[in-house]
């Protein structure tokens, strides 16, 4: 008896053999699963890791994406590198709350599967998962036709999964009146604002592979600079200082994220001569953001945000450089300001 002829998958855009493909070339390149916790990582239908022995164990879970950053990766074609960002995005608010992340489990969906692509991409998660020091347990990547306005069209989030034990965590019930506001910096833009940034490109008429200012990168190049992963220094911090609150610098800005890190009767002032504005910030003004967006929507060079006594700074410094990050003392917390949650003197420029 002959085969029905009919209407097929592949017909309708949608390539299973190249998704096979996809998943073996991740299954060569990925690091982070070799994990002495992990019992069954990518390929699965779901990823099994042991739990790691604690009394009292909370789990702390976040979820986020990269944002419209991938636009950006699209029209640059560099795709090795948004996946440090879905990755940042998650575990940095996980380690805000004073947990460890476990492991991180992603989502891509695009326009059309190509192998390579989406290997490369998910290269980036598990790039991110290491240097976040968690595992990348598993994730799903979709081939959606006609979802997207271009044919390499990409979306990728995914969320992240930590532990604590519960009287460890951290969070505005242990902030007190006088407690010192330590600023650790980002490495740029990070994940956040986008939307923002690609209209005053457009408006403005710049070009993704035009020169950035005083530097060797392209403008392009200066946006995709990986958002800062601060999870292995936050984990130090816990064990070496008494750390009361963290606030991560996304969208929003200064006043929602600083503001959630603190109790409804203590107040937040930011001293913003503190540290110096970021070359990327002062361009992004300079072409025209309004300087309540800037403090509304971008982190202007501090990434995360810890609240601890002030006697603990010399310590928090000396431990968050040898993590590798800056950092400043960048204000104090005070009794409640009459309007604000977070209030701010000195200027940023």
């Amino acid at each position: 008896m002959n085969e029905q002829e009919g209407f097929t998958y592949k017909d309708s855009g949608v390539d299973v053999e190249a998704g096979n493909e996809a998943v073996r070339l991740m299954r060569e390149r990925l690091k982070s699963i070799k994990h002495p916790l992990v019992l069954e990582g990518i390929g699965g239908f779901g990823g099994v890791m042991r739990m790691p022995p604690l009394k009292d164990a909370v789990l702390v879970a976040g979820a986020d994406g990269a944002g419209t950053k991938t636009m950006i990766a699209r029209e640059m074609g560099v795709y090795d590198t948004v996946g440090i960002d879905a990755v940042a995005m998650n575990v940095n608010d996980v380690s805000a709350c004073g947990a460890v992340p476990l492991f991180f489990l992603d989502y891509l969906v695009v326009a059309k599967l190509i192998p390579e692509r989406v290997a490369t991409i998910v290269g980036g998660v598990d790039e991110g998962c290491l240097r976040a020091q968690c595992v990348l347990l598993g994730g799903e990547t979709g081939e959606h036709p006609g979802h997207f306005a271009h044919p390499d069209d990409f979306d990728l989030a995914g969320f992240a999964v930590g532990i604590a034990e519960r009287d460890e965590l951290w969070g505005p019930a242990k902030v007190r009146n006088g407690d010192a506001v330590l600023g650790i910096a980002s490495s740029g833009v990070h994940s956040n604002g986008f939307s923002l940034v690609r209209r005053v490109l457009e408006k403005r008429g710049l070009g993704l592979r035009d020169a950035f200012p005083g530097s060797a990168h392209t403008v392009g190049e200066e946006l995709l600079t990986p958002t800062a992963i601060y999870s292995p220094a936050l984990h130090d911090l816990g064990h070496q200082c008494e750390v009361h609150a963290a606030a991560h610098v996304t969208g929003g800005g200064f006043p929602d994220n600083v503001g959630r890190a603190l109790p409804d009767d203590l107040s937040a002032v930011l001293d913003l001569s503190s540290w110096t504005l970021p070359p990327v910030f002062a361009w992004l003004r300079e072409a025209g953001v309004a300087d309540i967006d800037m403090l509304r929507t971008f982190n202007c060079g501090i990434g995360m945000v810890v609240v601890l006594p002030a006697d603990e700074l010399p310590m928090a410094r000396d431990v968050v450089a040898r993590a590798g990050h800056a950092s400043w003392v960048i204000g104090e917390v005070v009794e409640r300001c009459e309007n604000d949650v977070v209030c701010f003197r000195g200027s940023l420029w």
